[in-house]
């Protein structure tokens, strides 16, 4: 099953603090809601456990992030790939950022589900993807301006 998500949100930070602090492995392991067991890898990525429930079907994910394709300053995409419980996904998501003082971060991802939580069907997992990336992006800009 696959899903596509994107939106905006305004940070109150400089561009050029946003962009740092969202291709930081160690700043985006802070900032994971229902991660456990995080590890850090290298520059560029980090290992975590995820737990995650979507109506009543539990799920612990091993997952692997990644950022690639940065355009200093200004864009980075982050690959998450994640298996566990007969279920593995596949979230690609890139950031555009734009602003000044103020930063405008445009952002979609674009989601590949298969196994148990495919099964749950589109629209359970588009409700539970939507709120989820809310969640995420609240916690990230949060941090983000407690940090500039």
């Amino acid at each position: 099953m696959q899903l596509h998500l994107d939106g905006s949100t305004v940070i109150n930070a400089p561009q050029s603090k946003v962009y740092a602090l969202l291709t930081d492995p160690n700043f985006i392991a802070k900032t994971l809601p229902d991660a456990e067991d995080v590890h850090v890898l290298d520059a560029q990525s980090l290992e975590a456990r995820m737990k995650l429930r979507v109506a009543v079907v539990s799920s612990a994910l091993k997952v692997k992030m990644s950022i690639s394709k940065t355009a200093p300053g200004s864009k980075a995409t982050l690959v998450a790939e994640g298996t566990g419980s007969g279920s593995a996904m596949k979230i690609t998501s890139v950031f555009d950022l734009a602003g000044g003082s103020s930063t405008t971060m445009g952002w979609s991802a674009d989601a590949e589900i298969t196994g148990v939580m495919a099964g749950l069907g589109s629209s359970l997992l588009k409700g539970f993807a939507t709120k989820k990336v809310a969640e995420i992006f609240e916690g990230i800009t949060k941090a983000i301006e407690e940090a500039a």
